[in-house]
């Protein structure tokens, strides 16, 4: 896996890491209320929004919910 900083246009895509769905799909609105709430790690350069991949699996793997057994 490479860790790089991926597009808004990128993540709409969905994530994927090593053949595993990170993320699914995402529409851009739903992106940028994340964003707003500061729900979702992402950082602005130059005026365009960025994601790192490394800090979107982070993310995502804490937002796992254990199962009751």
């Amino acid at each position: 896996m490479i860790d790089r900083k991926i597009s808004n246009k990128e993540l709409r895509e969905g994530l994927i890491v090593d053949g595993v769905e990170i993320l699914p799909p995402t529409e851009e609105s739903t992106l940028s209320q994340l964003r707003q709430k500061r729900a979702i790690p992402f950082s602005k350069h130059y005026g365009r929004v960025f994601y790192q991949i490394s800090e979107l699996v982070e993310w995502a793997n804490s937002k796992k919910v254990a199962v009751a057994s």
